[in-house]
């Protein structure tokens, strides 16, 4: 969509060519949300139905989902409903994070009754014209028919008496009943398939702009080093490099720092990397790995902790029980390992800087790229894509603010790909834990005691 969304929810309102429904969806805790609305649903004239929500689609098949769940309640063809990312304004958003596998969960409730609100809507517009009980109206496939004199309308048909009326409330409205329901629990093709299938798709690695060059940096194999000196002469010397330069760290967004090559394409790029010849600071961590890292995690459950919850004497229990079982469990790091790697676009100009982002975060990017820059977050644009696989990987700001680093030094449109090695090797892992357990049993094999001593890397 050209226009903006400010314009696109108040001006179509004003303008009597919209009927626009806010929806405040609430939090992963169950409370609704402060502030502004998250979605909107906005029914035009000719009876469509557009879903503009602040959430990401990673694959996880929301831009199928929540348009199922309104369809379904509104009485509207699945067809007739589009989504539309929301943009990236807090003053529109009070936050347009993804995360949580909460989308869903989120949303049904606030979806279904901004769809029984467009639904019941309709059939009082019918109802009216036809002078007939509201009850004896029912709405299915964007029309409205009376059963017993075969009248029918459709949504289009009905729009500017219904925009005469007031909303019905989202408090009382009447949602369906479950049996009801013919889309919700159904067998629905995901309408992301096709295009993913042609490779119309659009992931962030797709962006393409006018002049675009690509970026890869070279990271500190340990967290927390920096290279100490670098020789750039035989990057320099790979056919399609352009520049190569330090890029400082920015602990708040945990970026690692380190040296960027920049080229006419990704190969050039990673070949001039190659080329590089850099003295790394490994840092305080540089005597880090598997083994010493499993150690301290071994050692942290022998000494004393926070309890989490107590109940009985299980020290007591343990030693007097008939029978003790003690046993180890281990969970180490695991990278996200998305299947789409971390890139994103950047275009620094006077006025500010436009971002391309395959982000579960576009909010915090924004913000996180302000800070660095020294822009206002209405100087930072930043346009949601899709994005091959999140898991919570693309929820961090470490590859947005390194792309806007580079988007910075070479004011022209630059796309930052990260390798698979460099994801694998700079992730925000899941966290590793250590469970030393013990149980205790009674004589005939009933459980008497347990306890379980836990200790993991914050999350």
């Amino acid at each position: 969509m050209k226009v903006s969304r400010r314009a696109f929810v108040v001006g179509g309102a004003a303008a009597g060519a919209a009927i626009v429904i806010g929806i405040k969806l609430p939090s992963l805790f169950g409370q609704e949300a402060a502030g502004p609305f998250q979605a909107w649903v906005r029914l035009t004239p000719d009876g469509k139905l557009a879903l503009i929500v602040a959430k990401s689609e990673m694959g996880q098949g929301i831009s199928t989902g929540l348009p199922m769940i309104l369809a379904d309640e509104a009485g509207v063809d699945f067809h007739d409903v589009s989504i539309v990312q929301a943009e990236t304004d807090p003053s529109l958003y009070k936050h347009l994070g993804t995360g949580g596998s909460g989308s869903t969960m989120e949303g049904y409730e606030p979806l279904r009754k901004a769809g029984a609100q467009l639904r019941t809507l309709m059939i009082t517009a019918a109802a009216q014209q036809w002078s007939v009980p509201e009850g004896e109206c029912a709405a299915a496939a964007g029309a409205v028919t009376h059963a017993g004199s075969g009248r029918k309308a459709t949504y289009a048909q009905l729009f500017q008496a219904a925009s005469a009326l007031p909303l019905p409330s989202a408090s009382t409205v009447k949602l369906k009943d479950p049996s009801q329901f013919t889309l919700i629990g159904k067998d629905v093709p995901r309408i992301d398939v096709p295009s993913k299938v042609n490779g119309a798709a659009r992931f962030g690695l797709d962006v393409r702009l006018p002049g675009m060059v690509y970026a890869v940096i070279a990271r500190c194999p340990t967290f927390g080093g920096q290279p100490t000196r670098f020789d750039d002469a035989k990057a320099r010397a790979v056919q399609g490099v352009l520049d190569v330069f330090f890029v400082p760290a920015v602990p708040q967004s945990f970026t690692a720092g380190g040296v960027a090559v920049v080229a006419e394409n990704t190969w050039a790029a990673f070949k001039g990397r190659e080329a590089l010849d850099i003295t790394w600071d490994r840092g305080p961590h540089a005597g880090e790995n598997s083994p010493t890292l499993r150690k301290q995690l071994l050692d942290a459950t022998n000494y004393p902790g926070k309890k989490i919850n107590e109940s009985g004497q299980v020290d007591q229990a343990l030693s007097s029980a008939a029978h003790r079982v003690d046993a180890v469990y281990e969970f180490p790091f695991l990278a996200h390992a998305t299947m789409e790697p971390m890139n994103l676009t950047a275009h620094r100009t006077e006025s500010g800087i436009e971002l391309w982002a395959p982000t579960q975060s576009p909010d915090w990017i924004q913000g996180a790229v302000a800070h660095t820059l020294n822009l206002s977050p209405k100087q930072v644009v930043v346009h949601t894509t899709w994005m091959g696989g999140g898991f919570g990987r693309r929820y961090h700001t470490d590859f947005g603010v390194e792309g806007a680093q580079v988007a910075d030094a070479v004011r022209k449109p630059v796309q930052l790909v990260w390798s698979r090695e460099d994801d694998i090797g700079h992730d925000f892992y899941r966290p590793a834990a250590c469970h030393r357990m013990s149980g205790g049993l009674d004589a005939q094999g009933n459980a008497v005691a347990w306890k379980d001593r836990l200790s993991s890397t914050s999350i």
